[in-house]
């Protein structure tokens, strides 16, 4: 009995340390970190539905603000997404505003959409069981939620890129998905006086 439980800790160890060592890999291969922007295509796919809901736009993340979501088509919209608090706006005006205090639910998800989006591989490796494979210059890595809101409806997320992350999939459990593909991304830079202030808008 001792010689198999040394054998499942000595299998897990070296499990650990292969997730460990292809995580180093991937994250040394990631240029931006804390603050990039680019462009997406969202497309969400439901199950009773025959066809795909599909938008695109661009997106400034920067660590330290959160994540400006830019939709362009198919009808202009901004969504400014912190730790704390979601707000949509459309031609200026607020409306839809998510805040945490009255949506206790609402923090996990940003933060972990924050961190898929912005590559912050600390909060993905709390609360994911991740694994995957690196081939040549690309890699991609599936996702398991180890428990929380997230492991409530989400079944596996998939991240693939090479210096940047091109693309994310979600697989929901009720057989929903959302597959995006990001594109042309870099460092953040400055950002433009419009850019401030919508990161300012509480």
């Amino acid at each position: 009995m001792l010689k198999k439980i040394a054998l499942c800790f000595s299998l897990l160890l070296i499990t650990l340390h292969t997730n460990a060592a292809l995580l180093d890999d991937v994250k040394a291969r990631v240029t931006f970190k804390d603050a990039q922007r680019g462009e997406f295509r969202q497309e969400k796919r439901i199950a009773n539905l025959s066809k795909p809901l599909i938008s695109s736009g661009s997106f400034v993340y920067v660590k330290d603000k959160g994540l400006l979501w830019q939709i362009a088509k198919p009808y202009a919209s901004d969504a400014i997404i912190t730790g704390d608090t979601l707000v949509q706006r459309v031609q200026g005006k607020t409306i839809v505003r998510v805040d945490a205090q009255s949506q206790p639910g609402y923090s996990a998800v940003s933060r972990i959409f924050m961190a898929l989006v912005g590559s912050d591989w600390a909060v993905l490796e709390r609360d994911f069981a991740i694994s995957g494979k690196v081939d040549g210059k690309n890699w991609q890595l599936e996702l398991k939620p180890k428990g929380g809101l997230f492991a409530s409806f989400a079944k596996t997320l998939t991240l693939s890129g090479s210096n940047a992350i091109s693309q994310l999939d979600i697989a929901e459990k009720n057989g929903d998905s959302t597959h995006y593909t990001f594109s042309n991304v870099s460092a953040a830079g400055a950002l433009s006086s419009d850019e401030t202030n919508k990161f300012s808008i509480k």
